[in-house]
């Protein structure tokens, strides 16, 4: 398979391996074993090494010459394992929830540019909305990707509305300035709605889940037909049992402030 790919998708592909070889190897290999294990010269194995010990993916000991997983790679797996730990701390307060409203309920992160369900529970009702795990959105629209946004830093802000704020749904925001009007709102009042920014007919309420350090953590989210989210006492309901519910979520999680007020971007 690899001969009928281009040559860039190939190199990907050994760089890839390369990482792989460290899944269970945890006593450190010289370059010239993973030359071997390979079969890729071991010249290139020098220029593919040189790049991961530059980005910290791969680490060398002076001495014995060996390498080892880097800092860069335990960062990330750091983030991974924060995030599958959301996930099971969240799990029971969200199946509380979804059981109460009879709603579907989901928990999201932000996965690059986007925002990842990471966590769904389908409502019981026979009209429902879906949203599979591992589903993504832009972070622009629909409450649970806004909500991520809201939190996040004015470089990234801007780096999200220079990709495009391509039209979704018949209210997606795609004026800048009023997108960032609609974060700062968040911001203020510590959750956000949505309605038909990404689907026709589909309603959904957000809040915000924080961590110990003060940082957003994920977005928890009921999602629904909007007649039935967005009305009168139910969204007013429904936005205080979001909110109550993510702000014990947060506290698991170690975050203790006021989550409405002190965490802001930056």
């Amino acid at each position: 398979m690899r001969n009928n790919m281009g040559k860039p998708f190939a190199s990907i592909e050994k760089a890839i391996d390369i990482l792989s070889l460290f899944e269970t190897n945890h006593q450190g290999l010289l370059a010239h074993e993973i030359s071997q294990k390979l079969g890729i010269p071991l010249s290139t194995t020098y220029k593919y090494l040189d790049i991961f010990l530059r980005k910290e993916f791969l680490s060398k000991d002076a001495q014995t010459k060996k390498i080892y997983l880097g800092l860069s790679i335990f960062k990330m797996g750091n983030r991974a394992a924060e995030r599958f730990s959301i996930s099971h701390i969240a799990f029971p307060y969200m199946n509380a929830l979804s059981l109460e409203t009879r709603e579907t309920v989901i928990l999201s992160a932000i996965y690059g540019m986007e925002a990842l369900c990471i966590e769904s529970i389908e409502s019981p009702r026979r009209v429902i909305l879906t949203v599979k795990k591992g589903a993504s959105l832009p972070l622009y629209a629909g409450s649970s990707a806004k909500v991520l946004l809201a939190y996040q830093d004015e470089s990234f802000i801007d780096a999200v509305i220079k990709k495009g704020l391509e039209k979704l749904g018949e209210n997606t925001i795609t004026d800048p300035e009023q997108l960032k009007k609609e974060l700062a709102l968040i911001r203020e009042q510590g959750f956000t709605q949505s309605n038909s920014e990404v689907d026709p007919g589909a309603g959904s309420v957000g809040a915000p889940i924080f961590d110990h350090n003060g940082g957003i953590a994920a977005s928890l989210t009921v999602v629904g037909p909007t007649d039935r989210i967005l009305q009168g006492e139910t969204r007013e309901v429904l936005i205080s049992m979001v909110t109550d519910i993510a702000q014990k979520i947060s506290r698991e999680l170690g975050h203790v402030k006021d989550l409405t007020r002190d965490t802001q971007p930056g």
